[in-house]
């Protein structure tokens, strides 16, 4: 897996201490098949997010990134059928992607509509964006993380079997 994206954001060469980090983790192959300047944009992104981890800054978070992704070439929503409000928080080409700052309960429900892509060939892999287990608790209540999705996802290795990059950010 990446330790480290290697992006340097504009906050990093201003020698700014205060910046996000990025850890990047691969499930299935993910980092072979997610183009590496994606990643590298998106931790460029979280990186350069001026938002303080504190309690109720998720909603800062949720509307800055889809802003700032959107300005790098991915989509608005994309909704898996016509008939519901399902939807995933961007795409970019053939790559999904899911944010996932609220209850951990939701971030399964993101892999399978990814799963649900990837097993149409809409997407030849996905990226899910969510806090480290320190940035989580800083955010209050039982917020998604990234160890708990690393610890718990190959548990379902045999339900989710695209490629997945998954990037997580503490400060």
């Amino acid at each position: 897996s990446w330790p480290e994206c290697t992006f340097k954001s504009a906050r990093r060469m201003e020698g700014r201490n205060e910046m996000m980090h990025t850890v990047v983790k691969s499930h299935r192959s993910g980092r072979d098949v997610v183009p590496k300047k994606f990643v590298d944009e998106i931790c460029g992104v979280l990186q350069d997010a001026d938002i303080g981890l504190r309690k109720y800054a998720i909603k800062d978070f949720r509307t800055y990134i889809p802003v700032k992704l959107k300005e790098l070439g991915w989509s608005d929503n994309i909704y898996l059928d016509r008939t519901s409000k399902i939807n995933i928080t961007s795409m970019r080409g053939d790559i999904g992607l899911c944010m996932q700052t609220g209850n951990v309960s939701r971030i399964y429900a993101d892999l399978l509509k990814l799963q649900a892509l990837y097993m149409r060939e809409t997407i030849k892999a996905g990226i899910v964006i969510l806090p480290t287990v320190k940035a989580a608790r800083s955010f209050s209540g039982n917020v998604a993380s990234l160890e708990r999705l690393e610890r718990e996802l190959p548990i379902f290795s045999q339900v989710i079997t695209m490629p997945v990059v998954v990037i997580g950010f503490y400060e």
